[in-house]
């Protein structure tokens, strides 16, 4: 029924988790796809752990290509209905998978569904919840995606491929190209665990400047483009600042709709 990829690049502290986040899932019909992109710190090996188990399949070809490619390579890969994305350092709530898939089984005409999450800090300590959504809705329309939460039919990913040229942007431009297109909701319910590093955040704005103008240039300036542009420049020079008196958490933490006072993910799951 379902591929969860989760493709990765010298993840060691964080892939474990991960990956038992995926056989903790209540819902237990599907396959993780593990690809690695050149790995040099043993986060391969990790992977190798799990490869008894008949639903884990593990790609590897020893080449560094970038996130984009590899993105775009895992729906070629795949040979189930859907495919949900994750990241290496992020966890799934236990509920995740079978609550998702419940509602794109129930409403076909939904072509991607998120979710809500809550943002941990790199010790894996809950700082809030981070988009605001009306709690009595179960679904609601996506004014921003967390990328890593969402599951879409794999012959949407594979109509719509990430543009390999919009490094660090890769799931900003999809979003962009597609948004008018399709049928985007998100659950309200937080059911994702979102990995924020409070040091050097910056770096990830820099290291998208020269992209952006890429994306910019390739959509004409749509107007939209042109407002995450602008955001986009103001963040990244604000975080540096920010970063000179070592308090980008700050920022971070500022983004979140809902602050909650430091808790563990078993707490939350507790709740």
């Amino acid at each position: 029924m379902i591929t969860i990829a989760i493709p990765f690049y010298n993840a060691s502290p964080f892939l474990d988790l991960a990956i038992q986040s995926v056989f903790n899932q209540t819902y237990k019909d599907w396959k993780l796809l593990l690809i690695d992109d050149g790995s040099t710190d043993g986060s391969l090996e990790i992977a190798v752990k799990y490869q008894n188990d008949s639903r884990v399949i593990i790609h590897t070809d020893g080449e560094n290509r970038n996130l984009g490619y590899r993105l775009n390579q895992i729906p070629t890969l795949v040979t189930t209905k859907y495919l949900a994305r994750m990241d290496a350092d992020d966890i799934m709530h236990p509920e995740k998978i079978q609550k998702q898939l419940l509602i794109l089984e129930s409403n076909p005409h939904i072509d991607v569904l998120g979710t809500n999450a809550y943002s941990i800090d790199e010790e894996g300590w809950v700082q809030g919840i981070r988009l605001s959504y009306n709690s009595q809705k179960v679904l609601n329309k996506v004014d921003s995606f967390i990328h890593p939460t969402i599951i879409a039919k794999t012959s949407w990913f594979l109509a719509n491929p990430y543009d390999v040229r919009a490094v660090r942007l890769e799931d900003a431009e999809l979003w962009y190209r597609t948004r008018n297109i399709y049928n985007f909701q998100v659950l309200a319910e937080p059911l994702f665990f979102y990995r924020e590093f409070g040091k050097d955040y910056y770096k990830k704005y820099f290291k998208g400047f020269g992209p952006i103008v890429y994306i910019l240039k390739k959509h004409m300036y749509n107007i939209n483009i042109i407002k995450f542009f602008v955001k986009y420049y103001l963040s990244g020079f604000i975080y540096f600042l920010f970063s000179l008196v070592n308090n980008e958490k700050f920022l971070i933490n500022r983004r979140n709709a809902t602050r909650i006072s430091k808790l563990t993910i078993d707490e939350i799951l507790q709740r």
